[in-house]
C-alpha cells in the first residue's frame, strides 16, 4: 500500500494506516490503559489485551498475534524486560512508554522508540505510524502534528464524557472510592471536573469527632498528597483524551459537602468536532 507523508496526511489517512493493527497495551495504571484503549479503537486498531502485570504481558506477547505494543517498563514495581526479550524474539515492534532513564536501566533498549510520560496523543500517533507502519514521522514538529491532526475525533460532549469516565476510574482504583455523580466542563483551555459524595465514612467520622480545623485539615492534607502522588498518571490520561498538554492541576475537597473539584489548566484549547445544532 502506498504511504502518504505524515505532514500531508488527513485524519482519514492516519486512521487508514493504523486501522486493523492488533495492538497490545502493557500498562498497570487502569485509567491510562483505558484511555489508550479508547484512543486505539478510535483509530481503528484492535486491542488484543491490556496487561497490568509482567506475567500476563509475557503470556500475551508470546502467544497472541500482535502488530505492535505500547509498553510501560514498570508494572506494579516489576520491570517488563522479559516482555521486551519476547518481542525482540518475535520481531514485534514496540514503543516504550515511560519516564525512566532507559539507558541506565537496560542499555540494550537505549535505541528503542519511546514516549516519555506524560505524553500528547498526536506525537504518540506519529510514533505509532513510524514504528508500527514504517511511516516516517516528524517528531517534535508541533506545527506539523497539529496540521496532521486537523480532524478531531470527539465532540465537546464526548470529550467531557471521556474525562468523567477516566476520573471515575481513577477515583475507584487509586482512591478506593468513586463519585456518586461526576461532571466535566471544558471552558476554553480550562477543564473543570466536579465529583459529588467523595468522602468515606471514616473521613466523615474524623471531621465530626475532631476539632473542626484539625479534622478538616487532616483530611485535606492526606487527600492532597494522594492526588499529587498520582499527578503524572492523571496528566497522561487527560492528555490522551484531550490531545493537549496539562499545564497545571488544582484540586480541593469540601469536608462539609463531600464535593471534590479538580481544575486542569491546559496548554491550549482542545479542538472538538462540531455537532449539528437545530435552529430554534
Amino acid at each position: 500500500m502506498n504511504r502518504v507523508s505524515l505532514r500531508k496526511a488527513s485524519e482519514a489517512d492516519r486512521t487508514q494506516l493504523l486501522a486493523g493493527l492488533r495492538i497490545l497495551v502493557v500498562e498497570d495504571i487502569g485509567m491510562v490503559a483505558s484511555a489508550l484503549k479508547t484512543m486505539l479503537e478510535e483509530l481503528g486498531c484492535t486491542v488484543v489485551g491490556i496487561a497490568p502485570r509482567v506475567a500476563e504481558a509475557e503470556k500475551l506477547a508470546r502467544h497472541e498475534q500482535i502488530d505492535g505494543v505500547l509498553l510501560d517498563l514498570n508494572l506494579g514495581g516489576a520491570y517488563s524486560f522479559g516482555v521486551t526479550d519476547i518481542l525482540h524474539e518475535r520481531s514485534i515492534p514496540f514503543i516504550i512508554m515511560s519516564g525512566y532513564d532507559v539507558e541506565q536501566l537496560c542499555p540494550k533498549l537505549a535505541d528503542q522508540p519511546r514516549m516519555p510520560k506524560p505524553f500528547d496523543r498526536v506525537p504518540l500517533e506519529e510514533m505509532m505510524l513510524k514504528v508500527f507502519c514504517g511511516q516516517e514521522g516528524r517528531q517534535g514538529d508541533a506545527d506539523s502534528a497539529r496540521e496532521a491532526h486537523n480532524s478531531p475525533l470527539k465532540t465537546r460532549g464526548e470529550l467531557e464524557n471521556a474525562v468523567c469516565l477516566g476520573m471515575t476510574r481513577f477515583e475507584e482504583e487509586y482512591m478506593s472510592r468513586g463519585p456518586q455523580e461526576v461532571q466535566a466542563h471544558l471552558l476554553g483551555d480550562l477543564l473543570i471536573v466536579r465529583m459529588k459524595c467523595m468522602m468515606s465514612v471514616a473521613e466523615r467520622h474524623l471531621v465530626e469527632t475532631m476539632p473542626p480545623e484539625k479534622g478538616r485539615d487532616l483530611v485535606k492534607v492526606v487527600r492532597m498528597q494522594m492526588m499529587e502522588g498520582a499527578r503524572k498518571q492523571i496528566a497522561s490520561m487527560i492528555q490522551i483524551i484531550t490531545g493537549v498538554t496539562v499545564r497545571s492541576m488544582h484540586h480541593d475537597i469540601s469536608t462539609r459537602t463531600g464535593e471534590k473539584v479538580v481544575i486542569f489548566s491546559l496548554s491550549a484549547e482542545p479542538t472538538c468536532r462540531e455537532t449539528n445544532r437545530r435552529n430554534r
